[in-house]
């Protein structure tokens, strides 16, 4: 199963989670948590894929629970790049 975001997103989130092998697969519903997502690696992560993407991710969007999983973050990205269909709110 290929997962639904792109290679540099993929990167970011890989290089923000120092507990992911690199050989491990990295599933829509990891729990980025329980592989080094730490506060301040969510403040890298979010900055390095507004700065990728050429977003801006609004306060009011900022919230553990986007960064929970892979697929928490990537629908709020993909909805800001105006790629996703999913809901920022």
């Amino acid at each position: 199963m290929n997962p639904p975001w792109d290679a540099r997103f993929e990167a970011l989130v890989r290089a923000a989670l120092r507990l992911l092998e690199p050989d491990d697969p990295l599933p829509p519903d990891l729990r980025t948590a329980d592989y080094g997502l730490d506060s301040l690696a969510m403040v890298e992560l979010m900055l390095g894929i507004e700065e990728t993407y050429e977003i801006s991710i609004p306060d009011d969007v900022v919230k553990p629970q986007i960064f929970a999983t892979p697929e928490n973050l990537w629908n709020v990205v993909s909805e800001l790049c105006g790629t996703g269909s999913s809901s920022v709110a």
